[in-house]
């Protein structure tokens, strides 16, 4: 096992493939900010500040309800934790609100998906693995991705692994493997799982691996290459 899982995590964090994302004014660095707070506030039992941190991470994008999740899933369940999930899906509704205001359509964050060709089924993410549509590093990140959550099954608490699992399904069952670099990079609750996973040895060369990866993305969006 690694030493020091937290440190390892936020190394990998900062080198996974799709870390550049976070240099860029998308909202995934924000995302992961209210995220890591709200996880670290879950792990600590303080139902309060996790759920106000997911509030913040659901309003900064709609996967932010993974809050919810992990804190319904946070063992034993009592009334505090589903009242605390309630808050923190008040950052999406507080949006559904203005998106309602502005454009007459609550939903109209995923109403707009259509015109990238993304539509939410249960099927989704076997067409997104069927399409071909993507280079081959998505598939790389996509499966490794897949690897890791299984094995977070056995080995992490329930909140953390459900929590990792939702991220990694949403975005697939839009039907399309794009921007899944993007997307788990700030996968949080996947990224801490991995340290548990592997030795200090391969945790290292899995690290070096990651950063050498994202050095490539990088370099192909510093180029006008649509990775993302």
């Amino acid at each position: 096992m690694l030493p020091l899982g937290g440190v390892a995590a936020a190394l990998l964090f900062l080198c996974s493939p799709g870390a550049h994302f976070l240099a860029y004014p998308y909202s995934e660095a924000l995302f992961a900010l209210a995220l890591a707070a709200g996880l670290a506030a879950v792990q600590s039992e303080r139902l309060g500040a996790a759920a106000l941190a997911g509030a913040a991470a659901s309003a900064t994008r709609s996967p932010g309800v993974a809050m919810a999740l992990a804190l319904v899933g946070q063992a034993p369940r009592r009334l505090r934790n589903w009242a605390a999930a309630a808050v923190a899906l008040a950052g999406l509704i507080a949006f559904m609100i203005w998106c309602h205001g502005q454009y007459g359509d609550a939903l109209a964050f995923m109403h707009i998906q259509v015109y990238h060709r993304r539509h939410l089924s249960l099927l989704g993410p076997l067409v997104a693995f069927f399409a071909f549509e993507t280079d081959p590093d998505y598939y790389l990140v996509t499966i490794a991705c897949l690897f890791v959550a299984v094995k977070m099954i056995r080995r992490t608490p329930a909140w953390r692994w459900v929590t990792a699992w939702f991220l990694l399904l949403l975005p697939l069952a839009t039907g399309t493997l794009q921007a899944m670099i993007r997307y788990q990079a700030v996968n949080l609750p996947l990224l801490c799982g991995v340290p548990n996973l592997f030795s200090a040895r391969a945790f290292r060369w899995l690290l070096a691996a990651a950063l050498v990866l994202m050095l490539f993305e990088a370099f192909l969006f510093g180029k006008g290459i649509g990775h993302n």
